[in-house]
């Protein structure tokens, strides 16, 4: 199986996209570390929409895969390396430590690996109902978080835990924490849900080694 071509070409348009959009190609009037934060905030929350809805959404309208987990850690890897070489210099526009930056990542890239083992169950099949409730699961995922938020102040409720914020409104939130080194709580629920993510590919793959394998057909008889 090739490079998705297709997939790091629409990825870095969607990166292009949303930096002109969030940030813009022109420079502030006055440059300065707090005139560039809330662009960069809102770019690596495009990012977190483009990785973890419109690359499920894409993959979930093509054909079936005939090799799903190879096809989705290829287009994991390929989607990794490119968005790392636009994240992590973001931090010279910004005072983010490197474990600030670290966590940022460490926290999308766990949320990304969790839908990635959602969508292996997935797009090899050819029910479109499989695919839709796939869908609606990954948009819950991502929206959960804001609707428990709103909830949660319109009902002067409790404030939801951490780990139900989802991939978009859970970087938001790290990336308030300007220059300040992350404290042990939210250091723990980043490497929960990190963990949820390894145990969700452990799950994956116990179950392709427990699927059923289809018998090989014969070759034809030469004679």
């Amino acid at each position: 199986m090739s490079l998705p071509r297709g997939l790091v070409f629409l990825t870095t348009a969607w990166i292009f996209a949303a930096w002109c959009l969030c940030i813009g190609v022109r420079p502030p009037i006055q440059p300065s570390i707090a005139s560039y934060v809330p662009g960069v905030r809102l770019f690596i929350a495009a990012i977190a929409v483009g990785l973890c809805v419109a690359w499920p959404m894409l993959r979930l309208s093509e054909k079936p895969s005939s090799a799903p987990i190879r096809q989705v850690l290829l287009d994991f890897a390929a989607l990794a390396v490119l968005l790392h070489v636009v994240l992590w210099p973001l931090r010279l526009a910004t005072s983010w430590s490197p474990e600030r930056m670290g966590l940022i990542d460490l926290f999308l890239f766990s949320w990304a690996a969790i839908i990635a083992a959602l969508l292996t169950n997935t797009i090899a099949s050819r029910s479109a109902t499989e695919r839709v409730v796939a869908m609606s699961a990954v948009v819950a995922i991502v929206l959960l978080g804001p609707i428990a938020y709103v909830a949660s102040v319109r009902m002067e409720w409790p404030a939801p835990p951490n780990w139900l914020d989802g991939p978009v409104m859970g970087v938001l939130r790290e990336t308030l924490g300007g220059g300040a080194r992350p404290d042990a709580i939210t250091w723990r629920g980043t490497i929960g849900i990190a963990s949820a993510a390894v145990a969700s590919w452990i799950a994956v793959l116990l179950m392709h080694l427990a699927a059923p394998k289809s018998p090989r057909q014969p070759s034809p008889n030469p004679d």
